[in-house]
């Protein structure tokens, strides 16, 4: 009897001492899933049939902006209410007979703009092999279409400047004809001042004509920029100067304000001088000459990156230029068009001016927009990462 007892005991460690291994087993096997899930480049949501949630891991929320995880057991429709089209993907997963394999779906309206993802849907099998639920691994494609949207706008934008150079071709040489053609006539009429006054409009349409042609040339060209160390401030200055200068004695009041330092940062000077001068000539124009223009300088921090592409990842910090005035103000359908190429509301613009502008700006990966500035008229904002170079030279001298 004793030796039956201490068989019973014997087998009584051994299923203790296993079943310690199934749940060690077990516990690692939990684990290594958890790090694999948090692991892998993508996001994953997984769901029962009941339409609750799983689970969804770090990069899945990242993608959908959530800013908590939420909770196992939470109605994909709450938990996800956001994005109506994901919903309806993880929904439709268990009434398809072919699920989907590399497709493609917009988030919608409540996450950043323009955000696309790519995704692949899988049933999860139970015991019996029967579907207890569905899976959805998914990636951010939207920098994919960024770069591919940039491309495209890089080989229309060569296609349009072959074509605008062959059309200046074609366009100078007649226009010079006229010209000239106008100043032998205005020899021969030396004493009909009425004549002569018809061939001075002409020759200045024509040569209005011919500047909107360079103009328009020169914008298709691409930015030659030669970045270096430079200072904001006194690149302010000279633009001031140069607005003033422009409209002479009818030149408004133009102040700044600026309540921090600016050290040196990475810019082209002479294209950000570009900038500056056309926004305050413009300003200074809708103003006039009892008006007043401000300019607004400030150091913001960054916004946190939302990828390794993006444009501010490698700065903390971020300049922001505000050019105000107390002019008439923008109109609304004008807004929306008023950096588009060629777009102007002047009798005598040719409507690059602030399309060159937005393009200069962003080839410094930064933004420009433009809403109503508090003294009643329009205010521009440029916002420029601060990115610094320790070993460059500021506009020339070294540091």
């Amino acid at each position: 009897m004793e030796s039956i007892e201490i068989r019973s005991a014997s087998v009584a460690r051994d299923e203790q001492e296993s079943l310690r291994d199934v749940e060690r087993i077990a516990s690692r096997d939990t684990e290594f899933l958890r790090g694999l899930l948090s692991g892998i480049r993508c996001g994953a949501v997984a769901i029962d049939r009941r339409g609750l949630l799983v689970l969804i891991n770090r990069h899945g929320c990242e993608i959908l902006g959530l800013d908590q995880t939420p909770p196992a057991g939470t109605p994909v429709d709450l938990a996800f209410a956001d994005h109506p089209n994901l919903v309806r993907v993880l929904a439709d997963a268990f009434t398809l007979s072919h699920l989907p394999n590399r497709a493609e779906l917009d988030l919608g309206p409540h996450r950043r703009e323009g955000t696309r993802i790519g995704f692949t849907v899988s049933h999860v099998p139970g015991k019996d092999g029967e579907c207890v639920g569905a899976a959805i691994f998914f990636k951010d494609l939207t920098r994919i279409e960024r770069s591919e949207e940039k491309e495209r706008l890089k080989d229309r934008l060569a296609a349009l400047g072959e074509m605008a150079a062959r059309l200046a071709h074609e366009v100078r040489n007649p226009l010079a004809a006229i010209e000239v053609t106008c100043g032998l006539l205005r020899r021969r009429l030396a004493d009909n001042g009425e004549e002569r006054g018809l061939l001075d409009k002409i020759t200045d349409e024509v040569r209005r004509l011919n500047g909107t042609v360079t103009s328009s040339l020169e914008f298709v060209k691409p930015l030659a920029s030669d970045f270096k160390v430079g200072e904001l401030l006194p690149l302010l200055e000279r633009s001031i100067l140069v607005a003033k200068g422009h409209h002479g004695n009818k030149s408004p009041k133009i102040g700044v304000k600026c309540g921090t330092d600016l050290p040196p940062f990475r810019m082209d000077p002479d294209q950000l001088r570009q900038v500056f001068e056309n926004l305050l000539i413009n300003a200074a124009e809708a103003s006039g000459e009892s008006g007043t223009v401000e300019v607004e300088i400030e150091r913001i921090p960054a916004p946190a990156s939302t990828s390794d592409q993006d444009p501010w990842g490698e700065c903390d910090e971020l300049v922001v230029v505000r050019v105000s005035d107390d002019g008439p103000g923008i109109p609304r359908e004008t807004k929306e068009r008023i950096f588009h190429p060629f777009f102007t509301t002047k009798r005598q613009g040719s409507g690059v001016g602030l399309s060159t502008v937005k393009k200069i700006v962003d080839s410094h990966g930064g933004l420009v927009d433009v809403d109503r500035s508090a003294l009643g008229g329009a205010r521009f904002t440029v916002r420029l990462p601060m990115t610094f170079d320790e070993t460059a030279d500021i506009e020339g001298q070294q540091r």
